[in-house]
């Protein structure tokens, strides 16, 4: 039994399950970095200041272009790091995890200062989220399903 969608129309439907698919994860990525960000503006109420839930809405919005600028900026650089150093394992793990947290930073920070409605007087927020979210990727890649332990070539 052939797996593979042979119908114009199939083909179609597969397309539309996997966009979806993408979208929602991403909704709920973009979900997360932005309850992080919540949770940080409220604990530290002078960090941040918001004026009502549009700017949520602009947040949710502004994510992809900011997460696409940052990576604009970090991929091309991590690579470059990691052609030069050639290093081990680990320290391309280590490697990866800070151009990581640079990449939510920077994807915080541009948030921060693009939300409409949106008053920032610290960075603590954006160091915050990359934080959680350089706390949270081994999760993320256990239940992505990915092999610890060196499984994958790089």
């Amino acid at each position: 039994m052939d797996d593979e969608p042979s119908t114009p129309g199939e083909k179609r439907l597969a397309r539309l399950v996997l966009g979806g698919l993408v979208l929602f994860v991403a909704g709920l990525v973009g979900l997360v970095f932005l309850l992080v960000l919540l949770v940080t503006a409220v604990a530290f109420p002078d960090a941040v200041e918001f004026d009502g839930v549009l700017p949520v809405v602009w947040a949710l919005l502004l994510m992809g272009p900011c997460a696409a600028v940052a990576m604009a900026i970090t991929v091309p650089a991590r690579a470059l790091v990691r052609a030069s150093l050639n290093p081990s394992p680990s320290v391309a793990r280590v490697c990866d995890g800070v151009f990581g947290w640079l990449s939510a930073f920077l994807v915080g920070v541009m948030l921060l200062e693009w939300t409409p409605g949106v008053r920032a007087h610290s960075l603590l927020p954006a160091v915050a989220v990359a934080t959680v979210g350089v706390l949270l990727e081994p999760l993320a890649d256990r239940l992505g399903g990915k092999k610890q332990g060196g499984g994958d070539a790089r």
